[in-house]
């Protein structure tokens, strides 16, 4: 599952083992110059789930939480390209 967030994509699709649905983020953030790479950050093992949507939405959460934290500078609604499953910004 993903979503933009303040300029950020982000990979909320989780691991399925042992019956069980493992919820982890990966975040990258593109340059707008094209010679610089892109910024990536990887939140992994976050907790394990009975139900895909409960892993993805722990998965946002820490994600946006993470973003706010970075880039506090980000005060906009123009920055944000599309929400979250529970429409939280």
């Amino acid at each position: 599952m993903e979503c933009g967030y303040r300029r950020w994509i982000i990979d909320a699709t989780p691991d399925f083992s042992l019956g069980k649905y493992f919820a982890h983020a990966r975040l990258v953030r593109a340059s707008a110059d094209d010679e610089v790479d892109g910024e990536m950050h990887i939140e992994r093992d976050l907790a394990y789930f009975d139900t895909e949507d409960e892993a993805i939405e722990v998965a946002q959460q820490r994600a946006f939480a993470w973003i706010c934290e970075r880039d506090s500078t980000f005060d906009s609604p123009q920055d944000d390209t599309t929400g979250s499953r529970s429409g939280i910004h």
